[in-house]
């Protein structure tokens, strides 16, 4: 009925961790591991595996969050919004999978942006890159904002986010549970750099925000500010500096 921890056991007795519907309208993880799990019914998983299904609430209407809600990834340790009892929630979760002693992290997500799916490392650590790099090429590193599961867990493993495509892209499902099967598989992470060309790394470096008064429109309109309807495109490609 609500968020739920779900440990299950492996050969392998460090347990990988995975989140899903941390927003609820982003159900990439959860459809992920359903898949896993069919696939392993009759078998043993190959590593003990912890399942942490979050906004259960919001994804029974389809929204990100509820109205009066916090966003389920904004309010892990080091969070710096107002507290509230969902904050408890993922501090009890960090402190067991740290007794745990999680072996790595993996949070799920779907975006609305027309993307690569890629990963999100919070430190440029070797096993994190190593692991981002298992997903695919294309690695973004930030710091801001706080308050996310991911960097959470980069106290404890290697931790990383997976942004796989739009919801509802089963292109991304798929991706999503050959990574987890493939994370499973590992004995270690490895600790040495990647190799040069194995990451696409991109640094966030900002956030652009539109203030509220501040009305704005796409290709034309009539608006205090215009954006090309193209705008998306240019995701992950390198522009001239004064674009």
């Amino acid at each position: 009925p609500g968020p739920t921890l779900i440990h299950l056991p492996g050969r392998r007795a460090e347990p990988l961790f995975v989140s899903a519907l941390l927003h609820g309208n982003e159900d990439v993880g959860l459809r992920a591991v359903q898949r896993l799990l069919q696939a392993y019914s009759a078998r043993e998983l190959p590593r003990a595996l912890s399942v942490f299904i979050g906004n259960v609430a919001a994804a029974r209407e389809n929204l990100r969050r509820l109205e009066g809600q916090p966003d389920y990834n904004r309010i892990w340790p080091g969070s710096d919004v107002a507290r509230t009892p969902e904050h408890a929630v993922m501090e009890a979760v960090v402190e067991e999978m740290r007794a745990r002693r999680v072996f790595a992290s993996i949070d799920l997500h779907n975006n609305t942006g027309l993307n690569p799916h890629y990963t999100c490392v919070t430190r440029m650590w070797h096993p994190d890159l190593q692991l981002a790099a298992l997903f695919g090429r294309t690695v973004v590193y930030f710091r801001r904002p706080v308050g996310v599961q991911t960097m959470a867990f980069a106290e404890l493993c290697p931790s990383v986010t997976c942004e796989c495509g739009k919801t509802g892209d089963e292109s991304g499902v798929a991706h999503a549970e050959n990574y987890l099967e493939a994370c499973l598989q590992l004995a270690e992470t490895p600790v040495h750099p990647v190799r040069p060309g194995d990451v696409h790394l991109f640094h966030t470096v900002a956030t652009v925000q539109i203030p509220g008064n501040t009305s704005f429109a796409f290709e034309s309109g009539p608006a205090d500010l215009v954006f090309g309807e193209d705008l998306e495109w240019f995701n992950f490609r390198e522009l001239p500096e004064g674009t």
